[in-house]
């Protein structure tokens, strides 16, 4: 039966190929090649029904509707990209492998990690682990794992460890809290004392530096903030007067930022500019103070200035203002 088709169709497709290709066309030549590619195309379809899957044969005027039209459309082209795209392909499929499941390890929250980035656990499966899980055992080793990280990381997730129901879980985020804010003040007051005995801006920027981060950290509630700032505002001018230094300015003009002091801190951004700092270093400060005082233009202008560089956060800022 295979073989008779085959032989059909290739005789019938040459037949339509001779009247077509005639020298001298006469009456009805065209209804003559329609008849003989019609037939070739009706025996290729029936060939091409005996090598169908079963789950195609399923569909049979589908599939016979689909086979019969692309062989009638595309002469010799459409014959020969079906024998490849479906004889061949269904019938000689990839192989594949079923697993129905794959075993993998139960992972555990390490209680001394060696690393930071030896942790299998990322920082939302952490949060998810502190806020839904009912197991305390669980809860704590999360606030345990997570001292193990970087600060600015770790402190929103032990300020989410601190309402927790359990006291233990709430005292070990305490401790954990306390201990990052101890070290910071630990250090301040080692500069203070370097500070009195040898006054330089490097050192005064240092404390300032201090200040600056257990406000940015969020380790205290809004009133201590404030003073936190006030006390980074204080060393970063004497920092000044000891030596007007570009990162002490960039520094004032982010403290004059979270101040709300926006005047003050463009001319501090401007200064940091002036002592050699690159204009990509300063320009988001002075963007956020231009559109605080709702100096729209100053800020497209500001915006030129950030990174092209897709993925970046900032090139995403630079994209939203030029358009």
């Amino acid at each position: 039966m295979i073989f008779t088709l085959s032989l059909l169709t290739l005789i019938l497709e040459s037949l339509s190929l001779y009247v077509i290709n005639f020298d001298v066309f006469v009456e009805g030549s065209w209804l003559y090649y329609f008849i003989t590619h019609g037939l070739a195309s009706l025996c290729f379809t029936c060939l091409c029904w005996l090598f169908l899957s079963p789950s195609h044969k399923k569909h049979g005027i589908t599939s016979l509707s689909f086979v019969l039209v692309i062989s009638f459309c595309m002469p010799i082209i459409g014959m020969i990209g079906l024998v490849f795209s479906l004889v061949l392909a269904l019938n000689l499929p990839k192989p594949q492998k079923n697993y129905e499941w794959r075993s993998i390890e139960q992972l555990v929250l390490p209680k001394s990690p060696e690393a930071p980035n030896n942790l299998s656990y990322g920082l939302g499966s952490l949060r998810g682990i502190l806020s839904f899980t009912d197991n305390e055992d669980q809860r704590l080793s999360a606030v345990n794992a997570i001292r193990y990280l970087p600060e600015k990381e770790a402190i929103p997730l032990f300020k989410i460890a601190l309402n927790d129901l359990s006291d233990d879980v709430r005292l070990l985020a305490y401790s954990s809290l306390d201990k990052i804010e101890f070290k910071i003040n630990e250090t301040i007051e080692h500069l203070q004392k370097k500070l009195a005995q040898k006054p330089t801006a490097v050192t005064a920027h240092q404390i300032a530096q201090n200040y600056w981060e257990l406000y940015y950290l969020g380790l205290a509630e809004s009133p201590l903030k404030d003073h936190y700032l006030v006390k980074a505002r204080e060393y970063l001018l004497k920092a000044c007067a000891y030596e007007p230094l570009p990162k002490v300015n960039l520094l004032l003009g982010k403290v004059l930022l979270a101040q709300e002091d926006y005047s003050q801190a463009i001319d501090s951004l401007e200064q940091a500019l002036k002592g050699g700092l690159l204009m990509k270093q300063v320009a988001p400060y002075l963007a956020e103070a231009a559109f605080m005082m709702k100096n729209y233009t100053k800020v497209r202008q500001y915006m030129m200035y950030l990174p092209q560089k897709q993925g970046n956060s900032l090139s995403e800022l630079r994209s939203f203002w030029n358009e």
